[in-house]
């Protein structure tokens, strides 16, 4: 009886080593996550260093200060490395 075995997978250690740099660098520079207020409507939007995501919403004050709490815990726990920045 014939088995097939799935290649092996590998991965190059330029290719480790820029992935691990890539989240040292996105967790390292300052990380805030803020609403502001735009013509009665609230928005949330996370900035790293000079980059700032699009903002998100509209929403109410409450809603954007849920949302603000919620990216904070997120980014604590995973960093920022999955956000895009514009």
């Amino acid at each position: 009886m014939l088995r097939s075995v799935a290649p092996a997978r590998h991965h190059s250690k330029v290719v480790k080593f820029i992935s691990e740099v890539a989240k040292e660098a996105a967790n390292d520079a300052p990380t805030s996550v803020e609403i502001f207020s735009d013509s009665g409507h609230w928005y949330c939007r996370v900035r790293r260093g000079h980059e700032k995501t699009r903002p998100m919403g509209p929403y109410t004050k409450q809603q954007a200060e849920r949302i603000q709490e919620a990216r904070r815990m997120s980014i604590a726990e995973r960093g920022t490395s999955r956000i895009m920045f514009e």
